[in-house]
């Protein structure tokens, strides 16, 4: 869309001579008669607005364009404001300056003339403002770099290979598969490709495909023209579209039905499709991640996963490590992740963590990894009336649910069953480790030992 240029001026011919003039620079001129309606359009609609030319003198009734200046540099502080005056009328002219507008033109014979030379001011003010613009998203993606690479704790440990990989992989702008467990921070690992690709200047767009109903799926992806469904009272883009120069992050691909793979596959291939019940061809620019904690060669085997999706999708392979591979990064992980919660929340009192609790931590097993750990961490610093977090704290904050009584048998096989429940459940908190789980039990290490071979419980 053509750049827009608003010219208020209460004198119809003002308006069509400039809207003239600006048609032959390339630009979109729209006329107000009024100051405030103008704002108002602006405020609905100001994407590709990049001009306004205000007259001071509005006519009778109406703000004059000193009033209608204030409010627009504070609505739009950096829109550059060109000011018409007319006779008598340069000290306001002077004023608008101090207020910030870029120039101004008297209105005159030769006004024609004046603005075509202040279009060529404007054209290289317009390419300073852009530059200006990219170097500072440039700027906020090196932020957003900076910052991702600190949630990446335990680069010097269990991360290492995988910071290298993206680094490597940030500058090739083909889709990446990131496999590992439930909570290992998959997406964590999306948004980092997407941070240090500079040349990525769209958004990071993410869509979880194991919530998305196969009827629902080809609409959220590729979006749909009004009158598609029942309720589809206007059209609207899809996924691709809102990733368009950016990523689209499909999490959880093994369980996307078979009847979109086939779609998602030719737009990554030629980064074209059409929108449901729309007849145009709309062309992206969109780098695609995916993950899964699914088997995918399983998957294949078994017809419920495409091939040559795989193919495409894996030009490289991201692993995540689980957590129990990577146990010298929980310490860091748990300051890490107390840190940010006494952040977000007020009131926490808590700034440590005991190294009792980080020996105890380090020797759970975490099926919910790095997830699992933050959310333990946070509900103990929630409960934690001290300065330390301490082994009490996360033993209260540990998800455990009551061992079901045997609901058959004599009293003995009750009794023995009862307590198998009991032992296993403190294994589990334990992470196998059985002498922590027997001073949870208040057991001797020989006692539980006995009682694990009892009960067949060792591996």
């Amino acid at each position: 869309m053509s750049a827009k240029v608003f010219v208020v001026d209460d004198q119809p011919e003002v308006i069509e001579l400039l809207t003239e003039l600006l048609k032959e620079h390339g630009k979109q001129a729209r006329g107000f008669a009024d100051g405030d309606q103008a704002l108002a359009a602006l405020k609905k609609n100001d994407k590709n607005v990049v001009l306004m030319v205000l007259d001071i003198d509005l006519g009778p009734n109406r703000r004059n364009g000193i009033e209608i200046l204030k409010d627009l540099r504070v609505s739009h502080p950096n829109l550059p404001v060109v000011i018409l005056t007319g006779k008598g009328t340069v000290d306001d002219a002077v004023m608008a300056m101090r207020l910030g507008a870029t120039d101004f033109i008297e209105k005159d014979p030769r006004l024609g003339d004046r603005l075509s030379l202040h279009m060529k001011k404007l054209d290289r003010l317009l390419a300073v403002l852009d530059d200006n613009k990219r170097l500072k998203k440039q700027n906020a993606l090196l932020r957003e770099r900076f910052d991702l690479q600190m949630e990446m704790i335990g680069k010097d440990g269990g991360l290492a290979p995988i910071m290298q990989q993206i680094t490597a992989l940030a500058k090739i702008p083909r889709p990446v598969l990131i496999i590992g467990e439930r909570g290992t921070g998959k997406e964590l690992v999306a948004a980092a490709l997407h941070a240090m690709a500079l040349s990525r200047k769209g958004a990071f767009i993410t869509i979880n495909c194991a919530a998305l109903p196969e009827t629902l799926a080809e609409a959220e992806l590729f979006g749909h023209e009004k009158g598609a469904y029942t309720d589809a009272s206007s059209s609207k883009p899809g996924k691709f579209e809102l990733a368009d120069g950016g990523t689209l992050f499909l999490d959880e691909i093994g369980n996307m039905p078979l009847s979109i793979q086939q779609k998602i596959l030719r737009v990554i291939e030629y980064q074209t499709f059409e929108r449901v019940r729309g007849n145009k061809e709309i062309h992206v620019d969109v780098r695609v991640t995916a993950a899964t904690n699914a088997d995918l060669d399983k998957e294949m085997k078994a017809g419920r996963f495409r091939s040559d999706l795989y193919d495409r999708l894996a030009f490289d392979t991201i692993r995540v490590p689980p957590l129990r591979e990577r146990r010298q990064d929980i310490p860091e992980l748990c300051r890490f992740f107390v840190e940010r919660f006494k952040c977000e929340v007020a009131g926490v009192q808590c700034n440590h963590i005991s190294q009792a609790a980080l020996a105890s931590l380090s020797s759970r097993s975490f099926p919910g990894n790095v997830r699992e750990l933050k959310n333990l961490i946070e509900r103990a610093a929630y409960r934690c009336q001290s300065d330390t977090i301490g082994v009490k704290d996360l033993q209260s904050a540990t998800h455990t649910s009551e061992p079901d009584l045997p609901a058959g048998g004599t009293l003995r096989e009750r009794v023995a069953s009862f307590e198998k429940q009991i032992l296993e459940q403190a294994l589990k908190i334990a992470g196998n480790n059985m002498s922590t789980a027997a001073k949870e039990l208040g057991l001797g290490y020989d006692q539980m030992r006995r009682l694990v071979k009892k009960h067949s419980l060792e591996h």
